[in-house]
């Protein structure tokens, strides 16, 4: 079962490179670039900020349910039959979510991997722990930016979809 949920959430998420390297991943490695150097330079402050930056990833992560949630609950029978014949893919709409969440995910996992630790873990495990988490709670919180500018083509796609008839029947 969970190789097949897997399997859908990675067909969902199949970004061309040019789509993932954006101004958010850039950010993420600005993240994990400062993360590393904090690693090295002040461990004790890099693990003061491990709650902040869980907390953040948290809102993010609930932002992610409720963007999804929203447009899900446009996502009836017909507007779905809409959506075939104007020829657009629902998914499409849900990826850049189900991506930020993703990275949340990851960001939130790594961040309580370091929250176990302190600032006299050794700088062997402390740096890349501390670096990933950085990425991914940076890249995550960026990509907020492209599931609100999501929304916005959602509610484009709703007005395409509304000059289609209510009674369009699924060629299928």
């Amino acid at each position: 079962m969970a190789k097949g949920v897997l399997r859908h959430l990675w067909e969902a998420l199949d970004f061309k490179l040019s789509e993932v390297l954006q101004l958010d991943f850039l950010l993420g490695v600005a993240g994990g670039v400062a993360v590393l150097v904090m690693a090295f330079v002040e461990p004790a402050a890099l693990i003061r900020s491990v709650p902040v930056a869980a907390s953040l990833v948290g809102v993010i992560i609930g932002t992610v349910l409720a963007g999804v949630a929203v447009q899900a609950a446009f996502m009836d029978q017909s507007f779905l039959r809409k959506l075939r014949a104007i020829g657009r893919d629902p998914v499409y709409y849900l990826a850049p979510f189900l991506f930020t969440g993703v990275t949340g995910v990851i960001g939130m996992l790594t961040l309580l991997v370091l929250s176990a630790m302190s600032a006299n873990t050794h700088i062997v495990v402390l740096a890349p722990f501390g670096s990933v988490a950085g990425f991914f709670t940076v890249w995550s919180l960026a990509s907020i930016l492209q599931c609100l500018a999501m929304l916005v083509q959602f509610v484009g796609l709703k007005m395409d979809a509304a000059d289609v008839p209510d009674d369009v029947h699924s060629s299928r």
